[in-house]
């Protein structure tokens, strides 16, 4: 009977209600399949801890991980699987439509049964009906892009029945409730990446808060979060810092908590001869937030597609979505793009990464009729069979070093930004590139 029991749950855990494919391992990330794989049958009886012991065995990757817990109790929930390899990996970036997914299934909220344009759109409904997001959570609408640390904080605050005003206060009173905690010497990150085990830690801790649990507080994390809050911060509530100023402070109208001197101290490509303390006091698009708004979400929403190519569900659709971001002028890209997509699914490709376009690092090179805005990267090349043209770049193949599959790359580089029209509604360069421009590209820690 035992061994009917082990081998019962860990089919429920590993297969989701007959959707799933077996022959193939899927990332996270991905819109087409992520529906199936955050789902399980049926829900686990609580106090079953013979089945769940056999899903510890089952998943050999979350024996000894640190969200253990936190993982276990979202498998008894219902509210999470595993994949069809039979592990559960953890440390898979999660989406935002995928953190609320989770957070609407964990506190029980009914969805309704029609269905929407995408696996998602229900659940996105059923968080909005129950206040569990504003639109101003989130730079941009897009569900697909990796949660960010901030982004989760909102809504784990507003799970909780708190509100704030800003993201400082936002993060504040997470920290205070423990329902978040620094990442390494109390460093709140806001613009990190969320994981599956992190995001179940959170939801974990939410659930807690709100059954009247007191949580452990990180101290060196609240300290910094107060400190943020009595801080003096940018349009975007970002903490502006005062102290171990990078050499060219002077050419920065402020100089952020959440960036390194190394990014701000990159030497600027040799055409660009404007900084960004000049843009601030002559340049009228710079003193805009909504253009520079514009701006950050248009390159950001063109590296989103860019870092994350997978053979196994892209089609021609990636590129006509990821050309509407570019300088339309060069019509020949848009057909490059449709060749790339053949490539992608031929030479097996898939990459995952993310860009964060900063706003503040703004430059000018009036020579190039361009803006320039500074940028930090991470990305990963998953898979492939030929390292040849593995990403969309015209300048893949000079790069300095040659990335290995599997590894973790990171980097700043600033982004050319140009339009075919006299306005500020600045697309991409097709002259864009991660190699180029004076960026730093390096294997990551």
């Amino acid at each position: 009977m035992k061994k009917a029991i082990l081998a019962s749950i860990a089919a429920l855990t590993i297969f989701s209600t007959g959707i799933l494919q077996v022959s193939s391992v899927y990332a996270l990330e991905k819109e087409s399949i992520t529906g199936s794989l955050l789902d399980a049958s049926e829900k686990v009886k609580d106090g079953a801890s013979e089945p769940i012991n056999g899903v510890v065995a089952t998943f050999k990757d979350i024996k000894g991980h640190w969200a253990e817990s936190s993982i276990l109790t979202a498998i008894k929930q219902g509210i999470v699987s595993g994949y069809p390899d039979g592990l559960f990996y953890p440390e898979n970036k999660v989406t935002r439509a995928e953190f609320l997914k989770l957070t609407v299934g964990s506190l029980g909220y009914e969805v309704g049964t029609k269905n929407g344009d995408t696996w998602y759109s229900l659940y996105v409904t059923t968080a909005k009906a129950n206040n569990l997001y504003n639109e101003s959570d989130f730079p941009s609408s897009d569900w697909s892009k990796p949660m960010t640390r901030l982004e989760m904080v909102h809504v784990a605050v507003r799970a909780i029945g708190a509100a704030a005003q800003s993201d400082k206060e936002f993060m504040y009173i997470a920290v205070k409730n423990g329902l978040i905690s620094g990442v390494g010497d109390g460093i709140l990150d806001l613009g990190g990446t969320t994981t599956r085990a992190q995001a179940l830690t959170v939801i974990d801790r939410i659930n807690k808060v709100r059954s009247g649990e007191t949580l452990k507080v990180d101290a060196v994390a609240l300290a910094n979060a107060e400190i943020a809050m009595n801080a003096k911060t940018d349009f975007w509530g970002h903490v502006i810092r005062t102290t171990d100023l990078p050499k060219n402070a002077k050419n920065y109208p402020y100089i952020l908590e959440e960036y390194p001197n190394e990014m701000y101290e990159m030497k600027p490509y040799q055409t660009i001869d404007t900084n960004s303390m000049q843009l601030s006091k002559t340049d009228i698009a710079y003193k805009s937030k909504p253009t520079l708004d514009m701006w950050k979400k248009t390159t950001e929403s063109y590296y989103d597609q860019i870092l994350n190519v997978d053979y196994r569900t892209i089609n021609e659709s990636w590129a006509t979505k990821t050309f509407s971001y570019m300088n339309q002028s060069n019509r020949s890209t848009l057909a490059e793009m449709k060749r790339y997509v053949t490539w992608v699914k031929d030479n097996k490709i898939v990459i995952s990464g993310s860009l964060s376009a900063e706003p503040s690092m703004v430059m000018r090179s009036k020579k190039r009729h361009m803006y320039f805005i500074r940028s930090k990267f991470e990305f990963t090349l998953k898979s492939f069979i030929k390292y040849d043209d593995v990403m969309f770049d015209q300048y893949f193949k000079a790069a300095s070093i040659k990335f290995k599959k599997g590894k973790k790359y990171e980097g700043y580089v600033d982004i050319p930004l140009s339009t075919n029209t006299n306005d500020y509604e600045l697309k991409v360069s097709a002259a864009t590139s991660f190699f180029d421009f004076g960026s730093i590209v390096r294997a990551a820690e």
